[in-house]
């Protein structure tokens, strides 16, 4: 159930899969970014300038899962280390992780969503094993992005919250996410 791509930011212009594709996936990121020259450098070199430059990597040691978050979050310790406020104290990152025993599964998950959000469409809402669920709130003034990655032994529940001003930023940003996110439950007892 694990895969790991970089970016997934669909292209118009260029066949999937291609390195041009690529390229037309990270531009829109690298331009948000603090990486001015990226002249000669690889898609390899310039998603790694990008996320050296603007991510951070989130690990939970219980269940191994791991993924990049926007750098603009600082995470409170006092909060218990799972709530971040980004810098203009506009937008928040929180993260529950759960180990299950396998009970828990893509089917069930998916009603629940429906549930809670009412008419929710599953089509494209999947990628990387990620179920993204986007929501407005406080009269469109701000979006409420939930970020569900379930394995066969452990679940994953990321939720941003953000003006709607920003959904551009935010919408790469999570784009981002998503693809960096994996586990290595598997290798867990």
């Amino acid at each position: 159930m694990l895969a790991v791509c970089s970016v997934s930011v669909k292209a118009e212009t260029a066949p999937e899969g291609t390195e041009e594709q690529g390229l037309d996936e990270i531009q829109p990121l690298i331009e948000m970014s603090d990486v001015k020259d990226t002249e000669g450098m690889s898609l390899e070199e310039m998603t790694d300038a990008f996320a050296d430059a603007s991510m951070c990597e989130y690990m939970d040691s219980e269940t191994g899962f791991s993924m990049q978050y926007p750098a603009v979050f600082q995470f409170d310790e006092g909060l218990g280390g799972l709530i971040a406020v980004s810098a203009d104290g506009k937008a928040t990152l929180s993260i529950e992780n759960m180990a299950h025993d396998g009970s828990l599964t893509k089917e069930i998950l998916l009603e629940a969503v429906k549930l809670e959000v009412p008419g929710f469409d599953t089509k494209d809402a999947e990628t990387n094993n990620c179920l993204r669920v986007t929501r407005k709130e406080d009269q469109d003034k701000m979006i409420q992005t939930d970020l569900y990655y379930l394995t066969d032994k452990s679940f994953h529940h990321i939720i941003l919250r953000y003006p709607s001003e920003q959904e551009g930023t935010y919408s790469s940003y999570i784009d981002y996410m998503i693809n960096t996110m994996e586990t290595s439950d598997s290798e867990l007892g």
